[in-house]
């Protein structure tokens, strides 16, 4: 059997930049273990399967990898996964957004692909409806194995407390006071991973309102070592959660629609580009995820 894979980044409109997944097209006759080798050989953070639907209800059906184990959703593989479809052809657009639905083991999720004459310009994902699932008020363990001070969490002017959140999987929304703490963040990544799998959660998911481009909203690092993960470029669900996070404890100013511009990956050598969608009333509004790729 043979399998051409490939390699895009997503979140990036240049060269190495974003974050990188694996992207299988055609994945029809791999099993789960199949799935798992190539996805440890490719030794991406993700690589994503696309099986054709075997329903009405879904248009593709895909499977996301670590090198270590199956996860229900990510965020930049989906990106790159459609951006690649689209670009090659497979889905087909002119001017204007064409929507698809994939089917993943976190639901049936849409997909927002924008083309402009023929070609795709940006990648949407619908996320899962968000779930604030906990706040986090004692952070001393959090801090520690962050390598920070208990003052160094936090934003000026806002009552905010770590919390975990989810749209599609549960991250630690940690907000830090600064850019200079978020660069000062030495992670403890086996306490990480105790921490992250005593709460059930992937990762941790640290940011400020602090940027480093003007046309940004937030600046991000994240961490989940508990599946193979240590420090991702850029997370798409990992985003999603955190704009929900945003809206939620009012730190940003929402009336029905907002785009929130999350950069990641500075401090990796790949900066990154995630654009956060929330749109609806708030007690009932839908989190779409998404930007451009660049296929190698």
């Amino acid at each position: 059997m043979e399998k051409e894979i490939y390699i895009v980044d997503a979140f990036s409109e240049v060269d190495f930049g974003g974050n990188p997944a694996g992207v299988v097209l055609d994945a029809t006759g791999l099993d789960e273990k199949q799935m798992l080798k190539i996805a440890k050989e490719m030794n991406l953070s993700e690589t994503a399967f696309i099986f054709p639907s075997n329903d009405d209800t879904t248009d593709y059906t895909i499977r996301f990898f670590t090198p270590t184990q199956e996860v229900d959703l990510c965020g930049h593989a989906t990106i790159a996964s459609f951006f690649l479809l689209g670009t090659k052809g497979l889905i087909k657009g002119d001017n204007g957004v064409k929507i698809v639905r994939q089917k993943t083991n976190a639901g049936i999720l849409p997909v927002e692909l924008y083309f402009n004459d023929n070609k795709v310009e940006k990648v949407l994902m619908t996320q899962t409806k968000p779930k604030f699932i906990s706040k986090i008020k004692i952070i001393d363990d959090l801090a520690k194995i962050m390598g920070l001070n208990i003052d160094h969490i936090g934003i000026e002017n806002f009552d905010l407390v770590p919390e975990i959140v989810s749209t599609g999987l549960k991250d630690i929304i940690v907000p830090v006071k600064s850019l200079k703490v978020l660069k000062s963040i030495s992670p403890n990544y086996e306490m990480i991973k105790k921490y992250c799998k005593e709460l059930c959660v992937v990762g941790i998911h640290a940011f400020t309102l602090e940027t480093e481009e003007k046309y940004s909203t937030v600046s991000c690092r994240n961490f989940a070592p508990l599946v193979g993960i240590d420090e991702e470029a850029a997370t798409g669900t990992s985003n999603g959660a955190l704009g929900a996070y945003l809206v939620n404890n009012n730190v940003a100013k929402y009336e029905n629609s907002i785009t929130i511009v999350s950069e990641q990956g500075y401090y990796m050598g790949r900066p990154s580009k995630i654009l956060v969608k929330i749109e609806g009333p708030k007690n009932d509004y839908t989190v779409k995820v998404g930007g451009r790729a660049v296929i190698k």
